[in-house]
C-alpha cells in the first residue's frame, strides 16, 4: 500500500472515535454506524468496477465469508465501542482497549492457530500500543482533572 492510502486509512479509522463521541448524545449507536458506512459502501460500489483487483474471482463461499466477518465486525466490534462511548465510557478508554486488541491476536496466534509472530512484527505491534498510549494519555489526564 502507498503511503498516501495509508495516510488516509489512518485518517478515516482513527475519526471514528471522534464521531463516535460526537454523535453519542444525538443518534443512536445503530444510526451512527449506518451514516459511518453507507456512503462509503456507496462510493466502493461505484469505483470497484473500476478497476482491476482480485476481488473479481471471489466465489459465493468466498464472498459469504466476507459477509460473515463484516457482520461480526460491525456487531461484535464496532457496535460495543459506539454503544460503550454512549454510555459514557471516553473515547480514550475505547481507543486503548481496541489498541490493546492487535497484541492480544499477536499473543493467541501462535497457541491458536500455530502462526509464528516475528519480532518484528512484535515490534511494531507494540510501537502502536505505544502510539495509542500517548495519544490517548491526555484523555486520562483530563479525565484526572
Amino acid at each position: 500500500m502507498n503511503a498516501p492510502l495509508s495516510v488516509a486509512f489512518v485518517l478515516c479509522w482513527s475519526s471514528g472515535f471522534i464521531g463516535a463521541k460526537l454523535g453519542a448524545g444525538t443518534s443512536t449507536v445503530t444510526t451512527l454506524l449506518m451514516w459511518r458506512f453507507v456512503p462509503l459502501a456507496l462510493v466502493l460500489v461505484a469505483v470497484a468496477p473500476l478497476t482491476r483487483t482480485a476481488w473479481r474471482g471471489l466465489g459465493p463461499r468466498d464472498l459469504g465469508r466476507q459477509i460473515v466477518i463484516g457482520a461480526l465486525s460491525q456487531s461484535g466490534y464496532l457496535l460495543s465501542v459506539y454503544h460503550a462511548i454512549q454510555l459514557g465510557v471516553s473515547t480514550g478508554t475505547t481507543a486503548l482497549i481496541d489498541g490493546v486488541q492487535p497484541l492480544v491476536a499477536g499473543a493467541l496466534a501462535g497457541p491458536l492457530l500455530r502462526q509464528h509472530v516475528s519480532r518484528r512484527q512484535w515490534a511494531g505491534l507494540w510501537l502502536g500500543l505505544a502510539g495509542v498510549a500517548t495519544v490517548t494519555s491526555a484523555d486520562a489526564a483530563a479525565a484526572g482533572s
